[in-house]
């Protein structure tokens, strides 16, 4: 069971948008989440000017679970708390942007059914 690692773009507002997407999917999708150690992808910033931030979701992603995760990242890029978000589990990844929620939604959905599928 791999662990989904998130990665929030939001320029000038890293800190703050990690520390709310983390606040609604611990309460809103009931997903064990954490801050991601300190270490920073190749290429992100660090510090105050911080673009990049990450957060790790821990264990299963059942059925429901990966519904209500899509359901709050989708809703947190559209709302502009972030630019995008991009999820990764080891080579794969995904990228929700701010553009058709509904679409973005149910493609999130999927994929994390399909990796829930694959551990």
């Amino acid at each position: 069971m791999a662990d989904f690692r998130l990665f929030i773009d939001a320029p000038g507002q890293a800190a703050s948008a990690t520390s709310q997407l983390l606040q609604e999917l611990v309460r809103g999708a009931k997903v064990d989440a954490r801050p991601a150690p300190a270490e920073s992808p190749d290429g992100a910033k660090s510090g105050a000017g911080a673009t990049l931030a990450e957060l790790v979701l821990n264990g299963a992603l059942p059925a429901a679970v990966a519904a209500a995760v899509a359901s709050v990242v989708t809703s947190f890029v559209q709302r502009g708390s972030a630019r995008k978000v991009t999820i990764k589990d080891g080579d794969d990844e995904i990228t929700v942007e701010g553009v058709d929620a509904r679409s973005q939604k149910a493609l999130l959905e999927a994929w994390l059914r399909e990796r829930e599928g694959e551990g």
